[in-house]
């Protein structure tokens, strides 16, 4: 590992860690608890890992990530609609690795058409 990819490692580390705090002491601020989840440590570390895409990389390769993230949580939105459903039908971890093709399904509909345009 090369000396600049240390100091991006310790970059996005101190960086991320610190958006965690910050984002952690937002979540106790909101009410209802349960919306707490919501700020949790991956948008604090997909902020730091943009704003380093940026500055390291280039817009291009920040947009191929930000696209990954948006397809990531629609991907995931979609898991927790099926899979709520399928819970009530089968045991857990069936219903898990069922709804994961909603997921992958829909994480693909959305990022392989903004990728290859």
């Amino acid at each position: 590992m090369s000396g600049h990819q240390l100091v991006i490692l310790a970059v996005k580390g101190a960086g991320g860690g610190t958006l965690v705090v910050v984002f952690a002491l937002l979540s106790q601020t909101l009410s209802p608890k349960r919306f707490a989840g919501l700020f949790s440590a991956a948008p604090a570390v997909a902020l730091v890992g943009l704003a380093l895409a940026v500055i390291d990389k280039g817009a291009h390769d920040a947009h191929e990530a930000a696209v990954g993230m948006v397809a990531g949580a629609a991907g995931m939105v979609a898991y927790a609609l099926v899979a709520v459903p399928l819970l009530r039908r089968m045991r857990a971890g069936y219903a898990a690795v069922a709804a994961l093709s909603a997921w992958f399904l829909t994480a693909g509909l959305v990022a392989i058409p903004v990728l290859i345009a």
